[in-house]
């Protein structure tokens, strides 16, 4: 893949090739920011962006655009010095504007769907769960990719093309974060990816006050899926016995749908995704794979058999001992639909109240089979089974509503806000109120305070897991 520096050392060039003006602009802002647990007021350790900076470069119909960020993260407040600090290239492409449409090039941020968030067809760019509860493109990591975007009339074609697979960035056994998913998987158990590429291409109808919008995406999950095992023992098919879990990443489907109407101060708001999934092997064989881990450790345990054989015995050639003994191969065949509805009323540019409700429903899964060892063991594909594309909010309720609210005081200069998510099978709810208060010019204090509910009654509930990051939030930022 083509490194953002060569990127960069290409574009600076384009302005020396011909004359012209270069106009430069920028914008960013400096963040200080600081969580505390509503439970003991202990700091919650969570990395965030504590400077951002976007210049751009413009010369005739050429853009070039920089996102940078510097992301900090508190280990220990007596030691501040030894936290983390890390500068994030978070995007950096150039954009060429013409008649016909608008072409980009390079690492970038690309958002798809009509309503505001937690939307199940923007899975172009992936997530970053440390963001989750931020808003827009915050939340999102940039990807290298040809972005095109034609116009004819008023019609809208956007294609998208991906060279490399990415995943969604995942706080896996992060004490500090209040989820995660049940696979953490390791580097040497993901199987490599044949043909990573990626595409995407919509097309946006405008009518009047209504817009209506088609897309396809042939893509590769933004996490990773259990593909199944090599069960490994030695000759005698006894302990140790130890099976070499496969993981990798799901190619999958999406079509679809959105829209989007304005009515006076209302507007609705809808998408619709449609999932065909699959793991793309049909073979046991293909899932085979040499475990020098497992053999190992049947030498090893070979070897110290040996020593406790008597004189007479022979003993076991360890080397040849491990030996393969069965492959299992879970169907990952599944297709499932999600959509977004969302209602937004605003009648003044300083009040608005924004309703959102979030489903997924599962459709179709693939045939279970089973694993014989000591036992016979029933592998589900439904079991096992986790969308890896589409709402991000998926991981907390698969049946969601959501209100917002925000009114804006500009001559006090004050804004307030509520958000709440309700789970409505009833596994618990998240509510937020939040003040800003513009404190000078350019620098505003934000004082946030969100609190969980869960049921206890319900087990493996994502709401139990969040309820301690319950939290105050204090946030001085400044804009530039």
């Amino acid at each position: 893949m083509i490194k953002p520096t060569i990127i960069a050392s290409l574009l600076l060039l384009l302005p020396s090739l011909s004359k012209g003006e270069i106009q430069y602009s920028h914008s960013g802002y400096a963040n200080v920011s600081t969580v505390n647990r509503l439970s003991d007021g202990s700091i919650i350790k969570m990395p965030y962006r504590v400077l951002s900076y976007e210049p751009v470069i413009s010369y005739n119909n050429f853009n070039i655009v920089a996102n940078t960020a510097l992301e900090f993260r508190l280990k220990d407040i007596s030691k501040i010095m030894d936290s983390d600090l890390k500068v994030d290239l978070r995007e950096l492409y150039i954009e060429w504007m013409t008649p016909l449409g608008d072409f980009s090039l390079g690492k970038q941020i690309i958002t798809w769907g009509s309503a505001s968030e937690n939307n199940p067809t923007d899975n172009i760019s992936p997530y970053n769960y440390y963001y989750l509860f931020s808003l827009g493109k915050e939340r999102k990591e940039g990807i290298f990719s040809l972005n095109s975007t034609l116009y004819w009339n008023n019609l809208k074609l956007n294609t998208v093309l991906i060279p490399q697979h990415n995943t969604n960035i995942l706080p896996l056994n992060d004490p500090e974060f209040a989820l995660s998913i049940p696979l953490v998987p390791k580097e040497e158990q993901i199987m490599d990816l044949d043909n990573p590429y990626e595409y995407g291409i919509s097309l946006n109808f405008p009518f009047n006050s209504l817009d209506i919008t088609t897309s396809y995406f042939s893509g590769y999950d933004r996490i990773v899926s259990f593909f199944g095992a090599n069960v490994w023992a030695n000759q005698a098919f006894t302990d140790p016995i130890i099976a070499d879990t496969v993981l990798s990443y799901r190619k999958t489907e999406m079509y679809g749908f959105g829209l989007s109407l304005l009515l006076e101060s209302f507007s609705f708001r809808g998408d619709f995704g449609y999932f065909i999934t699959d793991d793309k092997i049909s073979k046991k064989g293909e899932l085979f794979r040499d475990y020098e881990l497992g053999a190992q450790l049947i030498i090893e345990a070979c070897e110290e058999k040996n020593e406790e054989l008597p004189d007479w015995a022979n003993p076991v050639i360890c080397e040849s001992d491990p030996d393969h003994k069965e492959t299992f191969l879970l169907n990952n065949f599944a297709e499932y639909l999600q959509f977004t509805l969302e209602v937004e009323y605003a009648p003044t540019s300083e009040f608005s109240l924004i309703s959102q409700y979030s489903k997924h429903k599962s459709i179709a899964f693939g045939v279970a089979d089973s694993l014989t060892l000591s036992a016979t063991i029933l592998m589900d594909p439904e079991v096992f089974f986790i969308p890896g594309m589409g709402s991000p909010n998926t991981f907390i309720s698969s049946n969601l509503l959501s209100v917002s609210a925000r009114k804006i005081f500009p001559d006090m200069g004050l804004e307030l806000s509520y958000t709440s998510m309700f789970d409505l099978d009833e596994k618990g709810s998240l509510h937020g109120v939040g003040i800003e208060y513009k404190l000078f010019r350019n620098t505003n204090l934000l004082i946030e305070l969100t609190k969980i509910f869960d049921n206890e009654e319900i087990q493996s509930n994502p709401f139990t897991g969040m309820k301690d990051f319950s939290h105050i939030r204090l946030e001085l930022k400044y804009y530039y």
